[in-house]
C-alpha cells in the first residue's frame, strides 16, 4: 500500500501537458538559414539525438521574447484538465514536476498565460541573446549517453532515493527510456503502443481528467471473457467447425483462422461462412459434435487459478462470454471456476452477443457495482469493443492470435503480459 506521501508524478510537456507538440514547429518557424535541414534529417534518421540537433540549429535561429509569446499563444494548448489535476495532487500531498526534452521558456510562458504556479521544471534552456540570437543548453543531459537534451531516465534516478514511488505521465519517444524505470506509467498516445509492444506495464489515459481516478480507484468487480482468457478451447472449437465444414462440403480452416473469429457468436460465425439456407443446420452439426468433445478437449489456461485466488475476496467476479451460456456454466463447474465466479452470462441467455452491452448491463445489475469500479478482462478486439460499448474499462491479455501491440491499437485501459499480473494491476496505485 502506498500513501500519497513521498509520491512523485513526472509529467512530460509536449503532447502531454500541452496537447500539441511545440518543439519542432518552434524551431522550424525561427530558423533563418537553410543548413538546418541537414541536421534535422540526421536526427530523423536516428544518427544524432536531440541534444546534438539543438546545438546545431541554435546558431541558425532568430527569436525574441515577444516572438516566443506570440508562438505560444498560437501553437501551444494546455490540457484543459491539467489545472484541476495540479489542485488534486496538491491536496493529496503529491509532488508534480515537469520533465521535457523541449524548452523551459515555452513551458514557463504557457504556465504564465494560464496563471499557474510553476512546478519544478527539468528541460532544455532556451537563452535569448542580443540581436535575436538564441542559445540552447541541456543541463539535464546524461554525459555517458548525450543523445537526449533532457535525460528523463536520469531525472528518475535522481529522485529514486527521495520518493517511494515515481509515476511517469508521457506520450512519446522521449519518454520511452524513462517508462522502463518508472514505478508506474500513465501513457498517452504512442507511448501506450510502445509500452504494449515492449512489455512495459502502462495505464492508458486520454487526458489529465482521467488520471486522478485511474490512480486512486478501487476496482470492486471483474468480469472475464472465457475462451482464450480463462480456457484454452480453440482446438475443440476448431475441430467442431471443421466437422461442420466437412459434413457440408466446405474446406477446413486452420486454428489461427478460427481463433481470429471466435469472439463473435456461434450463429454469426456460421452465417459468415455458410449459405443462408444452411446456417441453422450448420449450427446443429457444430453443437452435436461439440457436445461430445468440449469437456475433454478444453484446458484451463496456465496461471488462471493463481490469479483468481490472488484477487481480493470481496470483489464480485463473473464471466461474460459469447459462448452459449449452458456450455460456459458446464465448463466453469468442470474446472472449478464457479467457486470464484458467481455470475456467468453467455450467449442465448436472453441477451445480444458481444460487442453489444446487453450481457454487461445484466452483470452490472446483478453485481450491484458501478461501472466505473468494474473492469472486463479479455483477449480479443471484440472484448475491448464490448467493454467500450458498456462504459467499463478493458484489461487485455495477448496471445499467439492477438499480439499486445495489436490489442493496444483498440485502446484498452491496460495490456497485461499474462493473467498472473491481474491481482497487482487492479490494486489501487495511490491510497488516499
Amino acid at each position: 500500500m502506498h500513501s500519497t506521501r513521498n509520491i512523485l508524478i513526472l509529467c512530460d510537456f509536449d503532447g502531454t501537458v500541452s496537447t500539441k507538440d511545440t518543439v519542432n514547429r518552434l524551431i522550424r518557424e525561427h530558423l533563418h538559414a537553410p543548413d538546418w535541414r541537414f541536421h534535422v534529417k540526421r536526427y530523423m534518421r536516428g544518427e544524432i539525438g536531440s541534444k546534438e540537433v539543438y546545438e546545431a540549429v541554435a546558431p541558425l535561429m532568430r527569436m525574441s521574447h515577444a516572438d516566443l509569446e506570440s508562438f505560444v499563444s498560437r501553437h501551444a494548448s494546455l490540457d484543459p484538465y491539467f489545472p484541476a489535476f495540479l489542485r488534486w495532487a496538491k491536496e493529496a500531498g503529491i509532488d508534480v514536476k515537469i520533465v521535457s526534452d523541449g524548452f523551459d521558456a515555452t513551458i514557463e510562458t504557457l504556465f504564465r498565460r494560464h496563471n499557474l504556479a510553476l512546478p519544478e521544471i527539468f528541460a532544455n534552456r532556451l537563452i535569448f541573446l542580443p540581436e535575436g540570437r538564441v542559445a540552447i543548453e541541456s543541463p539535464y543531459a546524461r554525459e555517458s549517453c548525450g543523445r537526449c537534451g533532457t535525460c528523463k531516465l536520469g531525472i528518475i534516478e535522481r529522485f529514486r532515493k527521495t520518493y517511494r514511488r515515481i509515476i511517469l505521465v508521457g506520450d512519446g519517444e522521449s519518454d520511452r527510456h524513462a517508462a522502463q524505470a518508472a514505478d508506474v506509467v500513465v501513457a498517452l498516445k504512442d507511448l501506450f503502443l510502445y509500452c504494449a509492444k515492449t512489455g512495459v506495464p502502462a495505464i492508458r489515459a486520454d487526458s489529465f481528467q482521467e488520471i486522478p481516478r485511474l490512480l486512486t480507484r478501487q476496482i470492486q468487480s471483474i468480469t472475464f471473457d472465457l475462451d482464450g482468457t480463462l480456457l484454452d478451447s480453440i482446438h475443440s472449437i476448431t475441430e467442431s467447425f471443421n466437422h461442420m465444414f466437412s459434413t457440408l462440403g466446405y474446406p477446413s480452416m486452420s486454428v489461427h483462422q478460427v481463433a481470429r473469429k471466435t469472439g463473435i457468436s456461434l450463429k454469426d460465425f456460421v452465417r459468415s461462412f455458410l449459405r443462408p439456407e444452411e446456417a441453422e443446420h450448420g449450427v446443429k452439426i457444430f453443437r452435436d459434435y461439440y457436445d461430445t468433445i468440449f469437456l475433454q478437449k478444453t484446458k484451463l489456461l496456465p496461471g488462471v487459478m493463481d490469479a483468481l485466488r490472488g484477487l481480493d475476496g470481496s470483489m464480485v467476479k463473473g464471466i461474460v462470454t459469447n459462448k452459449r451460456g449452458k456450455y460456459a456454466r458446464m465448463l466453469a463447474s468442470h474446472f472449478g471456476l464457479d467457486h470464484h465466479l458467481v455470475h456467468i452470462i453467455g450467449a442465448e441467455d436472453g441477451f445480444k452477443a458481444k460487442p453489444s452491452s446487453e450481457m454487461f448491463d445484466a452483470f452490472i445489475e446483478r453485481s450491484g457495482i458501478p461501472r466505473e469500479n468494474t473492469i472486463y478482462v479479455g483477449d480479443a478486439p471484440v472484448d475491448i469493443e464490448a467493454a467500450h460499448n458498456s462504459g467499463i474499462d478493458a484489461f487485455v491479455i495477448p496471445n499467439h492470435i492477438f499480439s499486445a501491440e495489436e490489442l493496444a491499437t483498440y485502446a484498452p485501459r491496460r495490456v497485461l503480459k499474462d493473467i498472473t499480473e491481474l491481482p497487482s494491476a487492479v490494486t489501487p496505485i495511490i491510497h488516499s
